[in-house]
């Protein structure tokens, strides 16, 4: 192996571990918590939502809103919810202050993905898409 081709080799590895690493910790795995689901409106990141939209108000701890939440690095990023009835892909624009690290609260529209809205709070697993 030439010394160009092994230079080439190891840039390649070290940058494709640098992209792999590059995303933070917390939006890298899996979390659980509870799915309820709230009457939509005016959410924290500025924009209107309707019920029977795909949107979800993340736990507070991990929506981590600064000063201003309308700057909020999460808002606007898709979220994959599976729950007891089938999943579904939201779109973040809220912050739930009482849910527990791990829960969000979604439209009544995307909680009826995941599960009968007479459950009204149901085990869920979801990763940032």
């Amino acid at each position: 192996m030439s010394a160009i081709t092994r230079f080439a080799s190891i840039f390649f590895f070290a940058s494709a571990a640098q992209l792999a690493l590059a995303a933070p910790v917390e939006e890298r795995g899996s979390f659980s918590g509870d799915g309820t689901y709230y009457n939509t409106g005016l959410g924290s990141c500025g924009w209107w939502s309707k019920d029977t939209d795909y949107i979800v108000a993340v736990n507070a701890p991990q929506m981590a809103n600064g000063a201003n939440p309308n700057n909020n690095h999460n808002c606007g990023k898709w979220i994959n919810v599976k729950g007891p009835k089938g999943s579904v892909n939201v779109f973040t624009v809220d912050t739930c202050p009482d849910c527990a690290y791990g829960s969000l609260d979604l439209s009544p529209a995307a909680f009826a993905k995941i599960a009968d809205m007479s459950a009204g709070r149901v085990h869920i697993t979801w990763n940032w898409a």
